[in-house]
């Protein structure tokens, strides 16, 4: 395992040396999907560096290959897409500080959200990818508002997406809707959506492969055809709706679905503990995020307008990525 010091520094005077630990199903996988190989990578590396060095706006900003490689495989190496997301990802950060900041596994509402059982990682599937199961039912809407569950699962998914396996592989992610009550889905409120919109569509770089839906309730339909306005049309192909358990199991498998979804009588090993236990390794990590500092004042007049992601950003700092003397 690579021993990385994190810093924010983005122009440090030594870059950490990255060395790739990737094992050879992910290699290949990372060859066909995301046109990888280690020419590439070094070279996107070093061009994202000089480019974060470079940028007028960005004061602080992590710059560990590990940390990049989250933006530059969920782009495919494209280097210029990969910047405008890095960017999203940091004024997002900044602009809604009450979703994305603070984070900390040990704080009580974050400990309590882990004990009751609302997220399972449940393993890795035969393509590589991370399966996660997020149960409606545990997440207790008389106890915990939207704001708990989007801090609660940023957190997760930030130290999910700084696994390489998950990089390069993605995730598959199955929601089940069982019990879950009207106040589950009003939780949701338009206004907010307007904000998560590019949260869910550019801020998370995570390769989200496919999202199952497993006995939505009836009466939540239109609310969910309501959301589904703020997910890019790209997004919306990746959703399944599944209405019994049965349908979902001959989509998915029965090797890693706990025995409550399947007939099996043996309950697979999850690692829902191996990742909270690297949660909560992580919070010297969660908590550097925070110092990463990007000028939104620049963007915040077209924020305000456009209600989503600042479009001043990419067209103009992404634009003079390509002026970079950058061979």
């Amino acid at each position: 395992i690579m021993t990385v010091t994190y810093g924010v520094e983005k122009c440090p005077e030594k870059f950490d040396e990255y060395r790739c630990s990737l094992p050879e199903q992910y290699r290949k996988l990372a060859a066909d999907q995301l046109r990888e190989d280690d020419h590439i990578r070094k070279q996107a590396i070093d061009q994202m560096r000089q480019w974060i060095a470079k940028h007028p706006y960005i004061r602080r900003c992590r710059t560990d290959a590990v940390f990049l490689l989250r933006f530059l495989r969920q782009r495919k190496f494209s280097i210029p897409k990969a910047c405008e997301m890095l960017e999203r990802y940091l004024a997002l950060r900044q602009t809604f500080p009450h979703w994305f900041q603070g984070l900390d596994p040990y704080e009580k509402t974050m400990v309590a959200l882990g004990e009751e059982e609302v997220f399972h990682v449940l393993g890795f599937d035969a393509k590589g990818q991370i399966v996660i199961l997020i149960k409606s039912r545990n997440f207790r809407v008389d106890k915990y508002d939207l704001e708990d569950l989007i801090r609660f699962l940023h957190m997760n998914m930030e130290i999910l997406s700084c696994d390489e396996m998950v990089q390069v592989a993605g995730v598959v992610l199955i929601v089940d809707c069982y019990e879950a009550s009207m106040a589950h889905f009003t939780l949701f409120r338009l206004s907010e959506m307007r904000n998560i919109g590019p949260y869910i569509n550019h801020l998370l770089p995570i390769r989200c492969r496919e999202i199952h839906v497993i006995r939505l309730p009836k009466v939540a339909a239109s609310i969910v055809d309501l959301l589904f306005a703020y997910v890019s049309p790209k997004l919306k192909h990746r959703f399944f709706f599944h209405k019994t358990i049965n349908e979902a199991v001959s989509y998915l498998g029965k090797t890693l679905l706990p025995t409550e979804y399947t007939d099996q009588t043996e309950e697979p090993k999850a690692l829902t503990h191996v990742y909270s236990k690297r949660i909560r390794e992580s919070r010297d990590e969660l908590q550097l995020l925070d110092q990463m500092e990007i000028d939104v004042a620049k963007f915040s007049s077209v924020w305000s307008k456009t209600g989503c992601a600042p479009g001043g950003i990419d067209a103009g700092m992404v634009g003079s990525f390509r002026k970079l003397d950058i061979d």
